[in-house]
């Protein structure tokens, strides 16, 4: 059940304060700043300089959302010929001349709403992507309402930028709420909307006040009440801050006697599959309403969510991270458990209908939000028996014996006289997927699959990452399915995680007993602190069990998870 929202967090650029287009900069500032540091070019090739410099950076944070301090931004990116030690030294000062230099001003109705928020017993707070660490403060002190903030989170102090959650989450802490007690109040979808759904917060409001300077968007930024394709929503769609008083009435105080009661709240940076909701509650809303008791705030969507599903979905109250191709699932099913719909397949018709299905699964996680997806690239068209023999071998006792590695052999000569043709058959249809992807704005994970048959393996998975070294574009590793090939003797044991791990994008976390897959983790044969070493920290987790886990045992596996490093809290 959602909670009274008890805090209200904001962004500041676009949405406390604004930037006139009409107004360029104030050189004096500029100039100010020049002669601080030397430089005798002409102002304007200055500003052009710096300005390529800023966004050399922006493409290098925003995959990993990262943001840099003031010393290390001038530094690294927008000073770099001039000497370290001076540009670090001077750099707030250098920083403040260069955000001073274009006129900012604070919503003529900000201070009033700000104090009557406060007055209705809202706790209040600032969560801002900002290369300043003093721009939030200067601003409330500026304004008179320092007191009124019991927390200022901007991600030149914090290290991290919007949408990542550890900025709602930490928000939430420091103002003793629980993040389903918190709405946050923003002016961009593509960071403050998808960060706080992802964080849980109860209600997210979007703004869009007059006045707004183009440069405060970013090009893949949206306008929810333009682009109507998209589903993701905010609660509430404002153009001035005053109309909030309209949405968040007085709140009894009675409520923040107790600060700290309810503010041990953990949120874990992973996603579950829909996988598991089968046999589970009768609508997806009741089921992440479920989970999120335990941690979870994201899902990942799996071939199993039908239009009918889909259609009971509510993604103004959850957030799904990823999308699994196929989604949503074709009317025929029968095509798809047959295996006749493969970008893999070797009859053109087939082929092209399933290019189609992963570009409709790829306009899916753009218009959820989403921030990646995950693809499979088909199988072989041979005679699978031998692999149905050698797993049923195994399963009597019988690896290790003679019979089975000679039947281990013939399968592998076997695959070989059929994988060319169709890894060529995928390598078209990839290059179709990339084309159509490119500006999306949606990650890419091939996957590793299950079965020998499967592409790709190892030697096809380096073939397939070739086609494209775009950071969007890598290897989605699973981890159940890498360790039962390599249980079977068909994959050398840690290639995968080896030969790929710079190129990890996306990471399903389930466990093998013995060659049975999507086990809960902890409870089967993955070595998960070997897997923790080397997935990055900047990759989609999704936990992919089956649906027979119960509540408890998925809670205590997130514990386990994050004792090896392959997940984390907020």
């Amino acid at each position: 059940m959602q909670r009274k929202v008890k805090a209200i967090f904001f962004d500041i650029g676009g949405t406390l304060r604004v930037t006139h287009p009409e107004e360029g900069r104030d050189m004096s500032k500029i100039q100010a700043l020049m002669s601080l540091i030397g430089e005798k070019s002409d102002p304007l090739d200055f500003v052009a300089r710096v300005h390529k410099g800023e966004k050399a950076y922006r493409r290098w944070c925003k995959p990993n959302y990262i943001e840099l301090s003031e010393a290390e931004l001038w530094t690294r990116f927008l000073l770099p010929e001039y000497p370290a030690p001076f540009i670090r030294e001077n750099a707030i000062t250098i920083n403040q001349f260069w955000r001073e230099s274009k006129p900012k001003y604070v919503l003529p109705d900000m201070v009033e709403t700000m104090r009557e928020l406060s007055k209705r017993g809202y706790r209040l707070g600032l969560i801002s992507n900002t290369t300043s660490s003093v721009e939030g403060y200067q601003l409330l002190e500026e304004t008179g309402l320092t007191r009124l903030f019991s927390s200022v989170i901007l991600s030149a102090e914090f290290g991290r930028r919007k949408p990542h959650p550890s900025l709602f989450i930490e928000a939430a802490r420091r103002a003793g709420v629980r993040a389903d007690e918190c709405a946050y109040v923003g002016d961009r979808p593509s960071r403050d909307l998808i960060g706080a759904r992802q964080s849980a917060y109860a209600e997210v409001v979007i703004i869009n006040s007059a006045g707004y300077s183009p440069d405060e968007y970013d090009p893949d930024d949206y306008d929810p009440e333009k682009d109507t394709h998209l589903t993701l929503r905010p609660d509430h769609w404002i153009k001035r801050l005053s109309e909030l008083l309209e949405i968040y009435k007085p709140i009894k105080t009675a409520a923040q006697e107790n600060p700290q009661k309810e503010s041990e709240y953990k949120l874990f940076d992973v996603a579950l599959s829909t996988m598991w909701h089968v046999g589970q509650a009768a609508s997806f809303n009741e089921t992440f309403e479920l989970v999120r008791t335990i941690g979870i705030s994201r899902f990942e969507f799996n071939h199993q969510v039908t239009p009918q599903l889909l259609a009971t979905f509510d993604c103004n109250r959850n957030y799904i991270s990823t999308v699994h191709d196929p989604c949503p699932a074709p009317r025929d099913l029968r095509a798809l458990k047959n295996d006749d719909i493969l970008i893999s397949s070797l009859n053109e018709a087939r082929r092209g209908q399933a290019v189609d299905l992963v570009k409709r699964t790829l306009d899916l996680a753009v218009s959820l939000g989403s921030r990646s997806m995950v693809l499979h690239t088909g199988s072989l068209q041979c005679d699978r028996a031998r692999d149905r023999r050698l797993r049923q071998m195994y399963e009597e006792g019988q690896r290790g014996s003679e019979e089975f590695c000679q039947l281990r052999e013939e399968m592998i000569a076997h695959r070989a006289q059929y994988a060319p043709a169709h890894l060529d058959a995928v390598k078209r249809s990839i290059a179709e997927i990339i084309t159509f992807a490119k500006g999306s704005g949606v990650n890419i994970g091939v996957e590793n699959r299950y079965r020998y048959y499967d592409l790709p393996l190892p030697s096809e998975m380096q073939e397939i990452l070739d086609l494209c070294h775009e950071s969007w574009f890598g290897f989605q590793l699973d981890t159940g399915h890498a360790h039962a090939l390599e249980t079977l003797g068909l994959c050398e044991k840690g290639v995968w995680l080896q030969r790929f791990h710079n190129r990890i994008i996306g990471v399903h976390l389930h466990d093998v007993a013995g060659i049975t897959d999507h086990q809960v983790p902890g409870r089967g044969d993955v070595d998960f602190t070997a897997v923790g070493r080397f997935i990055p920290p900047n990759c989609q987790r999704s936990l992919e069990i089956s649906a027979s886990a119960t509540v408890q045992e998925i809670s205590a596996c997130l514990e386990y998870l994050e004792k090896c490093s392959c997940i984390t809290s907020f």
